[in-house]
């Protein structure tokens, strides 16, 4: 889209101030009765007795470009107003905010620093103006931050500017607050010489700021949103990492609570689409909602509503790398509230032991005193540098994107054989998710390398992400499968908890009846040397909330459970118990398995 030089048009007018200049060097498409000069746009005010005189409205204020959807529909203005410094101002102004009295309208743009003359008769007359104002230039809006719509040619970053697509604007009523915090301050190689240069020789530091710069990718590579929980105590350098991570994209600000209901998450993530999102402090959000939230989070998709006349509105969506911190882990705070964490919830937010580092979260503290004293550097460093390095990566990923996103594609691949032979992941799925995201955490770290972003060595990023793949498998257990573990630890810990109370001793049939050594009350099953028979309807209580079949299987394929005659898991009881149920049969090898 282009526009007219702002100095030649007031130029042109203001050479025929005593009247309204001529068509050809008029605005395109001011209405009659408007003029615009030096100091702004004025009116013309027709009197009784049929003489009209020329009054000041407002501050200088152009209206560049018509603007609506691709489908022409949600359509616009788009307006460019200069404020008392000189500076000047675009925003795509929503039509819709014409159809009341424009207080909103006019709220707006004296925000941007227009200034309007007083009285019920000005206000009127600049929404006129601004509705009546009609260039032949068109533009395509954006209704949300990140890539503007699915082809990814256009990124809005949070003060609305967009990089790529240059017909693309940003048309929005309010911009969510997260998105004010995308600020530039300093530059690019004060950035690279301050905030990444002291993450070399800090895996987790690294890992974290590549993270930062994965949120583009997904999109453009369909992959689902997520990241990592940095878990640990509290004043060991997690929120240093955050700050690092938040500074590819805005100022410390940028860095947000997971203080808030799951709707105020939803707003949040959709101001970070595309880009980061930092979440601090996991034990401030509600453990019934921490899960839920989660989960919502790394899908992307927010709640269904209607809007006020009950037709279903479109649901937020949003693509996010998700970096989290706290003291405790997401399965740990959906505990708290009596609720358990799915495996694809832990996959989508990998859980890292981060504090347990030479020095907290740092291992390399480049000089200072203490990992305080290096926490401070961070934030000043971050204070003063941030919101340069994103918009770079997306920039020259707009320009090289076809063979950008191929060799991402291959970096992944090579990180996930790599990562498969070194942990002997072997085929379980969720490790290999796990590698998988992790690789592309990599290859976003490695790019910007290579594109002369962090100044990291080579490879820095890589061994970073295979560093953070070794911390997961190792808090989780390995790299079998979450559900395995966490049926082998239903069942250990309810024989723990009852194996001496709820089960009944069997003895050697011989043919008459034993009378049980003590009264057995709420009966979950016999016990016959070192077995337990698990009854199936105390099979179902153990594991409420999961399948238990498949628990039954993989007990089954870690050796701790008998099974029966031909597809049968359970077994069938003796004749030394009456009707010969079916149970399951639980060796107590169990109670000594390490817990996952």
């Amino acid at each position: 889209m282009k526009t007219e030089a702002a100095e030649d048009i007031l130029a042109a007018a203001y050479e025929h101030a005593p009247g309204e200049a001529p068509p050809h060097q008029r605005p395109d498409g001011l209405p009659s009765g408007f003029r615009l000069a030096p100091d702004g746009i004025h009116r013309r005010v027709d009197g009784k007795d049929g003489d009209s005189e020329w009054k000041w409205l407002c501050s200088p204020i152009r209206v560049l470009a018509l603007p609506r959807d691709r489908s022409g529909k949600g359509w616009g203005r788009l307006v460019e107003v200069a404020d008392p410094d000189g500076l000047h101002h675009r925003w795509a102004a929503p039509m819709r905010l014409f159809a009341g009295d424009g207080t909103e309208l006019r709220a707006e743009l004296m925000d941007r620093g227009l200034q309007l003359a007083s009285g019920p008769a000005a206000k009127a007359a600049l929404g006129d103006l601004l509705a009546q104002w009609r260039p032949k230039a068109r533009a395509i809006t954006a209704d949300r931050l990140g890539w503007s719509d699915e082809a990814c040619g256009a990124f809005v970053l949070g003060d609305g500017r967009v990089l790529g697509d240059g017909e693309v604007v940003y048309q929005s009523e309010t911009t969510p607050g997260a998105a004010e915090a995308m600020t530039a301050s300093g530059d690019l190689a004060g950035w690279r010489e301050t905030v990444a240069a002291v993450c070399v020789g800090n895996p987790l530091l690294i890992v974290s700021v590549s993270l930062a710069f994965s949120g583009p990718l997904l999109e453009p590579l369909a992959m689902d949103g997520g990241g990592l929980h940095l878990r640990g105590a509290s004043s060991r350098g997690k929120s240093t990492a955050l700050r690092a991570a938040a500074s590819v994209w805005g100022s410390p600000r940028f860095v947000q609570s997971w203080r808030a209901t799951s709707n105020g998450l939803e707003g949040v993530a959709t101001a970070c689409n595309a880009t980061l999102l930092a979440l601090d402090e996991l034990g401030e959000v509600s453990g019934r909602e921490a899960g839920a939230a989660a989960y919502m989070l790394a899908n992307g998709t927010g709640k269904a509503r209607a809007s006020r006349s009950g037709a279903a509105r479109r649901s937020a969506r949003w693509r996010v790398a998700l970096l989290s911190s706290g003291e405790i882990s997401l399965a740990d705070k959906m505990a708290e509230a009596g609720g358990r964490a799915a495996a694809g919830q832990e996959v989508r937010l990998l859980d890292l032991a981060a504090t347990e580092r030479r020095f907290g979260t740092f291992d390399d503290l480049h000089g200072a005193a203490d990992g305080a004293a290096f926490a401070d550097r961070v934030r000043e460093a971050t204070a003063a540098h941030h919101g340069t390095a994103g918009p770079a990566f997306v920039a020259r990923l707009l320009e090289e994107r076809p063979e950008t996103l191929a060799a991402v594609r291959a970096m992944r691949d090579a990180f996930v054989a790599r990562a498969s032979e070194r942990f002997r992941l072997g085929e379980e799925g969720q490790s290999i998710r796990a590698a998988s995201r992790l690789g592309l955490i990599a290859a976003a770290g490695e790019l910007a390398t290579e594109w002369g972003l962090t100044g990291w060595p080579v490879g820095a990023a890589r061994d970073a992400a295979l560093d953070a793949l070794g911390l997961w498998l190792e808090g989780r257990g390995g790299a079998g499968p979450a559900e395995a573990r966490e049926a082998e630890r239903r069942v250990r810990a309810f024989l723990a908890a009852h194996g001496t109370s709820r089960f009944e001793v069997l003895h050697d049939w011989q043919g008459e009846e034993v009378e049980p050594l003590r009264p057995v009350y709420n009966r979950a099953g016999w016990r016959k040397g070192d077995v337990f028979y698990i009854s199936a309807d105390a099979w179902r209580e153990i594991h409420a909330g999961a399948d238990p079949a498949r628990a039954a299987r993989h007990l089954a394929d870690a050796g701790f459970l008998e099974t029966g005659d031909g597809r049968n898991l359970p077994v069938r009881m003796s004749v030394a118990v009456a009707g010969r149920p079916r149970a399951y049969a639980v060796r107590a090898a169990i109670l000594g398995g390490a817990d996952g």
